[in-house]
């Protein structure tokens, strides 16, 4: 593989133009979203729809748009991090100024874009993405903004009409373009969304921003609010509208249900600056039973997506993805998170990872579950662990005094992510090769086995493992 990674980065010199600071996405599918808001696909579910009302001030008349998605028997639905691919391809179309519809690129390119390790696993997951969003047909009624004739029309198509792959120790892909030989990858857009592309039905997006978004429901939210904001500072939706036809919940949810759900996703855009914070009874207001809107204001501007853990080490670290890391799929992490005190969670997920260690009977099983449980019905502290941990909350704190606790606590946290990301950023590439493999050769024998084993517990393992030993090596105290 290195020398495939060799070529590719020196084929990337050549295609990839100084990376900007603006990205960008397209109108239209900023509007609704195209897929679920799990990271899984469901086998049993190959359609999606969604439905709104709008104003047509061109017709004067009130319209009804409909989008309907429709996935391949092979590959399904596309996910979240579909969703996330789909817009790094537009990012790489960009930086060719939007020049062909063919796209040259190489996979590490793209998940040097995305963020996402160089690894088999996330090169399969590549591959996987670009599958789905082949075979997947989108049917827009009334619902695709066509520029040029301004105004909302029917269209049916695919989102990639084909991609090439190029495989190590396979010949390179016939992509039709001239650097034949060349270890390129391809894709080709559908005409329809290229020529929205051409016509500048786009929008700028800070990506950088994006990518730094831990909730599958924040990311959705930014594109569809900074869409809204271009005009006006303050928004107002319907609230059940937003929620099941443009962020992508189940229209089966209550409206309690949808506000529990959508407040995580909320709070990390406020947290974040996006979003100007609002007490929850002014955000969320009843207009009749069963009928709620919610209110959305501009922020005083987005921190930056890097060095934002740095800048603000007393905010909450995502208790969602660190749940997310321990096998709980995202909607169930986020309904925790959303249901439960920040403090009983750290707790448990402190047990939890005590038990992995010791390779614990109770979460042998169905760890995820497990860790789910026991943040719900707030499990009792094992003796042997409260007997080398102190109790996480000794005294009822009232208001005040759990923030100030929630401050206390996050503060640690993050000073450890930031001195262990401090000492990994200060090495060479070589260098931090030599001191990973140093660091896993150290550990324990369990670590090893889990890391070996892989999945999800080998790589929340391998990360503690990566943590310990820099924080070791930098000689910085454990803060803990």
């Amino acid at each position: 593989m290195g020398g495939i990674v060799e070529n590719a980065e020196s084929i990337e010199e050549n295609l990839m133009p100084q990376k900007a600071s603006e990205g960008k996405d397209e109108m239209n599918l900023a509007e609704f979203p195209l897929c679920a808001l799990s990271r899984r696909p469901r086998p049993d579910q190959k359609t999606l729809r969604f439905e709104d009302r709008l104003f047509d001030k061109g017709k004067g008349e009130w319209i009804t748009r409909q989008l309907t998605i429709t996935g391949s028997d092979a590959f399904g639905l596309p996910t979240a991090l579909d969703d996330e691919v789909l817009l790094g391809l537009i990012q790489l179309t960009r930086q060719r100024d939007f020049a062909d519809r063919k796209v040259p690129f190489t996979r590490h390119e793209l998940l040097r874009l995305l963020e996402w390790r160089d690894d088999s696993k996330n090169y399969r997951r590549l591959e996987s993405s670009l599958n789905r969003w082949t075979g997947v047909t989108l049917y827009y009624q009334k619902a695709w903004w066509n520029k040029a004739r301004q105004c909302w029309v029917d269209e049916k198509f695919h989102v990639l009409d084909n991609v090439w792959l190029c495989h190590r120790g396979e010949p390179p892909p016939d992509t039709g373009l001239d650097d034949s030989g060349a270890l390129v990858s391809a894709f080709v857009w559908n005409e329809v969304i290229f020529r929205s592309f051409h016509a500048g039905n786009l929008k700028s997006i800070d990506f950088e921003f994006f990518k730094s978004l831990d909730s599958a429901v924040a990311k959705r939210l930014y594109r569809f609010l900074d869409k809204r904001f271009w005009n006006r500072s303050r928004c107002e939706f319907q609230l059940q509208e937003l929620a099941c036809q443009h962020l992508g919940f189940s229209g089966n949810y209550e409206a309690s249900n949808l506000k529990r759900k959508m407040l995580p996703g909320i709070r990390e855009l406020e947290t974040r600056g996006y979003l100007a914070a609002i007490p929850e009874a002014e955000r969320f207001r009843k207009i009749r039973a069963g009928e709620w809107r919610v209110r959305f204001e501009e922020g005083k501007g987005i921190l930056p997506a890097r060095g934002y853990q740095e800048a603000t080490p007393a905010t909450e670290p995502s208790l969602v993805q660190a749940l997310i890391a321990r096998g709980v799929s995202p909607g169930v992490a986020e309904d925790v998170y959303a249901s439960r005190p920040p403090a009983q969670i750290k707790t448990q997920i402190a047990i939890f990872d005590s038990l992995v260690a010791r390779n614990a009977r109770k979460v042998s099983k169905n760890p995820p579950g497990y860790l789910v449980s026991s943040i719900k019905d707030n499990y009792a502290v094992p003796k042997e662990f409260a007997a080398t941990a102190k109790p996480a909350v000794e005294k009822p704190l009232g208001k005040n005094g759990a923030e100030k606790f929630r401050e206390r606590t996050d503060d640690v946290a993050c000073a450890r992510m930031t001195a262990a990301a401090a000492f990994w950023a200060s090495l060479s590439i070589e260098e931090r090769m030599t001191n990973e493999a140093n660091a896993i050769a150290a550990a324990g024998k369990f670590e090893k086995k889990l890391i070996e084993k892989g999945g999800i517990l080998g790589e929340v393992a391998r990360k503690n493992v990566l943590t310990d030993y820099a924080l070791n090596r930098s000689n910085r105290p454990h803060f803990s």
